[in-house]
C-alpha cells in the first residue's frame, strides 16, 4: 500500500515536471489512442488493473463524447486533437464497452487474439462477427497466441501474423488491415513481416500523438486503467505521463 503511494506520488512528481516545462509547449497536438482490455471481469492475471468496471468506462466516454471529436483508426492522421479507442485481447464483456460505445456512434477498433476465440470469459466467433457489421468498428489482429513478438524467431513471426489474420478474415468475411502488438512487443522483424503479410497499420503501446508524420507500423497508444479518474483521463490526453 505504501508502496504504491510512494510510486503513484513520483509519478505525480515527475509528470508535473515533465509537463509545464516541455510538453504543455511542444508536441501537444495531433492523435491520441487510447487502450482498453476488460470490463468488469474478474481475471486472474490482473495484477496491474487492465479490467475497468463497465460504470466507470461509461463515465469516460460521457467526458470524451462531450469534450472530444473521435476519429477511426483506419483514416488518415492530421494536426488536429482527436481521440480514437482501442480494445485489446477480446474478452467477453467487450460486448459490454461496444453497446456504450455503439449508442454514442462512436468509432473504435478490436484486437482480438484468435487462440483465445470461444474460450471461457472471451468472444465467441458469433460475437465477433456481429461486431464487425457495426458501422463504427474495425476488426484487427492481436496476434495468435498473445506471445512477445520479439522473443520469436522469424518463422514463429510470421505464423503468429498470418494465422491470426486468416482467422479473423474467415470469421467476419473482411479484410484484416489492422494489429496491435501483443505486451506492446515487436522488433525489425515483425515490421519486416507486416509488409509481407499485408498489414496496412500497427499499433504500439508506446505513449504519445499520431500525426501524419507517424510511421503506419507504429502508431502511438496510451493504456487506460481501472484506477484512472476523469482527471487522470486528462492528463493521458494532454501528454502528461508521456515521459515513461
Amino acid at each position: 500500500m505504501i508502496k504504491n503511494i510512494l510510486k503513484n506520488t513520483i509519478k505525480e512528481c515527475a509528470g508535473f515536471c515533465y509537463y509545464y516545462p516541455y510538453k504543455k509547449y511542444f508536441n501537444n497536438s495531433g492523435n491520441r489512442a487510447l487502450i482498453y482490455h476488460a470490463f468488469g471481469s474478474k481475471l486472474n492475471h490482473d495484477s496491474y488493473g487492465i479490467s475497468i468496471q463497465i460504470n466507470k468506462f461509461k463515465e469516460h466516454i460521457d467526458y470524451l463524447y462531450n469534450n472530444y471529436e473521435f476519429q477511426s483508426l483506419t483514416k488518415p492522421f492530421n494536426n488536429q486533437l482527436t481521440i480514437s479507442i482501442t480494445i485489446d485481447d477480446g474478452y467477453k464483456d467487450t460486448l459490454d464497452a461496444v453497446n456504450v460505445l455503439n449508442k454514442f456512434s462512436i468509432p473504435f477498433s478490436l484486437f482480438i487474439t484468435t487462440d483465445l476465440i470461444n474460450q471461457k470469459q472471451y468472444l465467441s466467433d458469433q460475437d465477433i462477427q456481429e461486431i464487425s457489421m457495426l458501422d463504427f468498428a474495425e476488426i484487427g489482429s492481436h496476434g495468435k497466441s498473445h506471445k512477445r513478438l520479439h522473443e520469436l524467431s522469424y518463422d514463429s513471426q510470421k505464423l503468429e501474423l498470418q494465422e491470426s489474420k486468416r482467422k479473423l478474415e474467415n470469421i467476419i468475411q473482411k479484410r484484416i488491415d489492422s494489429i496491435s502488438f501483443p505486451h506492446g512487443s515487436y522488433n525489425l522483424t515483425t515490421i519486416k513481416l507486416l509488409y509481407e503479410t499485408n498489414y496496412k497499420r500497427a499499433f504500439t503501446s508506446i505513449k504519445g500523438f499520431n500525426n501524419y508524420k507517424t510511421n503506419k507500423y507504429m502508431i502511438n497508444r496510451n493504456e487506460i486503467i481501472s484506477s484512472d479518474s476523469i482527471n487522470k483521463l486528462k492528463k493521458k490526453i494532454k501528454g502528461y505521463y508521456d515521459f515513461y
